[in-house]
């Protein structure tokens, strides 16, 4: 095989590899957004509702939610009428991790820590401004642009 042919192909398997692994978007999913500057734990507390449920941020670090998680596979009851409860925090703007970050102690139908010991973790990511702060997660896979967002009652 001659060297511009060689080179020809290695280019073509290099882009189709590339273009295949469905790991880059191109633009933000509608919704979605950047991490508010400046914001601190104070312009988070409030209660949130989205399509699937209510989401109460307290003061003192504490939560509580009604109907949130939804997917929860090995959950049992209803998952509109699931509550939970457990501890919060908005992470620091470098942490890689969720930028607020749950603990549940206690999940109806599925989890309550001072039985099973341990606890549940979750998250969401933050965007909008620091007056009027929302709270999303995405549903499944990220590229499908499906967020389940919590809106702040005023």
């Amino acid at each position: 095989m001659n060297r511009r042919l060689f080179g020809l192909a290695c280019t073509l398997i290099l882009a189709a590899s590339a273009s295949a692994t469905g790991c880059g978007r191109y633009s933000p999913c509608p919704g979605a957004g950047q991490r508010p500057e400046g914001i601190s734990t104070q312009d988070l507390v409030g209660t949130y509702q989205s399509a699937v449920g209510r989401l109460t941020l307290s003061n003192d670090g504490t939560f509580t939610t009604l109907g949130w998680p939804a997917s929860l596979e090995e959950a049992t009851g209803d998952p509109q009428s699931r509550t939970g409860s457990g501890t919060w925090k908005l992470t620091t703007a470098d942490d890689s991790g969720w930028p607020v970050s749950f603990t549940f102690h206690k999940i109806s139908g599925y989890w309550d820590s001072d039985i099973n010991g341990g606890y549940y973790g979750d998250g969401l990511y933050v965007s909008g401004s620091r007056e009027t702060p929302h709270l999303y997660g995405y549903v499944g896979d990220p590229d499908s642009c499906e967020l389940d967002t919590f809106t702040r009652n005023r």
